[in-house]
């Protein structure tokens, strides 16, 4: 066997190590990124309820006496991500909510934060028109985020009756 032939069998193994060590470490990031955000959500019927936070649209759905939810996150944020996980699949449960949710940019509105008690990024806060009923945050479990929205639906209702 001649030297030419030899180092050409190195040449291949060694690009044949990199691509496998490139793949690997691929499949590792993408294990992780799933570990730590989850697998993609629908959120189309979350985003039939949401929008960014308007002073305009908060008031009036304030003076309309609706029910509303203040959402703050941080788009890197895995304990955000899996609020708003939550709420996607609250929203694909219940279809029929009332809740209205406004979503606030953590980092880029800290007046906002100061103004309705955020503690952090993860700060849930709901209001039946202007009385705050619930505040929450670190809350990413969805039996209690559930609970608090279905309470808050459920008595609405009940003032509606009276």
């Amino acid at each position: 066997m001649s030297t030419r032939s030899l180092d050409n069998r190195g040449s291949s193994m060694k690009w044949f190590k990199v691509v496998t060590g490139v793949l690997v470490v691929g499949v590792a990031a993408i294990g992780l990124w799933l570990i730590i955000f989850g697998p993609p959500i629908d959120d189309s019927a979350l985003n039939r309820h949401m929008q960014a936070f308007d002073e305009q649209a908060f008031a009036a759905a304030q003076a309309d006496n609706q029910l509303i939810l203040l959402n703050f996150h941080q788009s890197f944020c895995p304990a955000c991500q899996r609020q708003k996980r939550v709420l996607a699949r609250y929203y694909i449960d219940f279809p029929d909510s009332h809740v209205r949710v406004f979503e606030i940019d953590y980092r880029a509105s800290p007046e906002l934060a100061r103004r309705f008690g955020a503690a952090n990024a993860t700060t849930l806060v709901m209001f039946r028109g202007e009385q705050r009923i619930w505040y929450n945050h670190g809350q990413t479990e969805t039996p209690a985020i559930y609970s608090a929205l279905r309470e808050a639906e459920y008595h609405t209702r009940l003032f509606e009756l009276d």
